[in-house]
C-alpha cells in the first residue's frame, strides 16, 4: 500500500500541532510574506474614493474584473492584501488568517510538503475569488432586473485571505475529523463541529445578512475547494505530468525494468524509512527519504493496476 493509505498516517496529525519549531516551513514563509504586505500598505497614499490604501486597492479582487481581462491577476494577490491596519478591525482581520493559517497549515503542510501545500494554497484563493465574483453578480444581476441597471457589481471588491485559511482548515478537518482542537485555549471540540460550525455560519450569513461585509461566498468556496481536493483525491503537483501528455510526441523512448536487487533495496530502505516515521513522526525524515517513499508508493501503485 502507499504511504498516505497507512492508519497510523491517516488518524494522528503530525507531531508538533500546537507548538512550532525547526526550520523555516512554507506556511510561515506565506505568514510573513501577508503580514509585510499588510505592514507595507499603510506607508503607501490613501485612496480617496474608497476606504484605504493603494496597495490593498491595488491587490483587491473587484465584483466586475471581467470586464477588465488585465486584472485577472487579482483573482490571486487579493488573498495577500487585508483590511488596513490602521482602521478598525484590520489587525483582528489579518491576525486571525495568519493565526489559523500557521496552526493548521503546519499540520497540512508536513502531511504533503511544501510544494503541494504552496500550490493547494493557491488555487483555493483562486478558486474562492471565481466563486465570490460569480455570487457578487448573480445577485447584484437579480436585484438589478427590472430597474435598467447595467453595472452588476460594480463597486464591490474583496480582500484577505479567508478563502485559502477556510480551505486549508477544513482540509484538515476532513483528514482529521476526530482531532481535539482548544478553542482559544480552553474549550477541547473536535474538528469536525468546529468546521460544521464555520460552513453553518456562512450559510446562515449567505440566507440572512446578505449586506454583510464577511466574503462568506469565498469561505464556502474554499470550504467546497478543500472537499473536491480531499474526496477527489487530488495532487496539484503531479499536473505538470497531464499537460506534457498534450505537447507534441516526439521519438518514442523505451525503457526496459529488470526487477531484482533495485526493487529489494528499495523495499529495505522504504522499511527502514516507515519504522522511523512511525516511531518518531513525519518532521524527522529528510527530504532524500519523502523521495524515497514517494517512489515506493508508486511502485506498490503500479502493481495494485497490473
Amino acid at each position: 500500500m502507499g504511504i498516505h493509505d497507512r492508519d497510523y498516517y491517516q488518524e494522528d496529525p503530525p507531531a508538533g500541532f500546537l507548538v512550532g519549531g525547526g526550520p523555516r516551513t512554507m506556511v510561515t514563509r506565506l505568514v510573513i510574506v501577508t503580514v509585510a504586505v499588510s505592514l507595507i500598505d499603510i506607508f503607501t497614499p490613501p485612496t480617496p474614493d474608497r476606504d484605504g490604501y493603494w496597495l490593498s486597492n491595488v491587490l483587491a479582487l473587484q465584483a466586475d474584473v471581467y470586464r477588465r481581462p488585465w486584472e485577472i491577476w487579482n483573482l490571486l494577490s487579493y488573498g495577500f492584501a487585508h483590511a488596513p491596519l490602521g482602521k478598525p478591525g484590520g489587525v483582528f482581520h489579518v491576525g486571525l488568517n495568519m493565526f489559523l493559517l500557521w496552526m493548521f497549515g503546519r499540520v497540512m503542510e508536513s502531511r504533503v510538503g511544501p510544494r503541494e501545500f504552496l500550490l493547494f494554497y493557491l488555487a483555493a484563493i483562486v478558486f474562492a475569488g471565481v466563486v465570490w465574483v460569480l455570487a457578487e453578480n448573480l445577485w447584484w444581476l437579480g436585484a438589478s432586473a427590472g430597474s435598467g441597471a447595467v453595472a452588476a457589481g460594480r463597486g464591490r471588491h474583496v480582500v484577505g485571505a479567508s478563502g485559502g485559511v477556510t480551505a486549508v482548515f477544513l482540509w484538515f478537518v476532513f483528514c482529521y475529523p476526530r482531532q481535539t482542537v482548544y478553542v482559544w485555549g480552553l474549550l477541547a471540540v473536535p474538528a469536525w463541529l468546529i468546521g460544521a460550525l464555520a460552513i453553518g455560519t456562512d450559510l446562515l450569513t449567505a440566507v440572512g445578512q446578505r449586506s454583510s461585509t464577511v466574503a462568506w461566498q469565498a469561505h464556502l468556496g474554499g470550504a467546497a475547494f478543500a472537499f473536491l481536493y480531499w474526496r477527489r483525491g487530488w495532487t496539484l503537483s503531479r499536473w505538470g505530468g497531464w499537460f506534457r501528455r498534450w505537447r507534441p510526441a516526439g521519438p518514442t523512448r523505451l525503457r526496459i525494468h529488470r526487477p531484482g536487487a533495485d526493487d529489494s533495496r528499495l523495499d529495505e530502505e522504504a522499511d527502514r524509512i516507515l519504522d522511523k516515521l512511525h516511531r518518531e513522526g513525519e518532521r524527522s525524515l529528510t527530504g532524500r527519504e519523502r523521495r524515497v517513499l514517494e517512489q515506493y508508493s508508486r511502485r506498490m501503485r503500479e502493481k495494485r493496476q497490473r
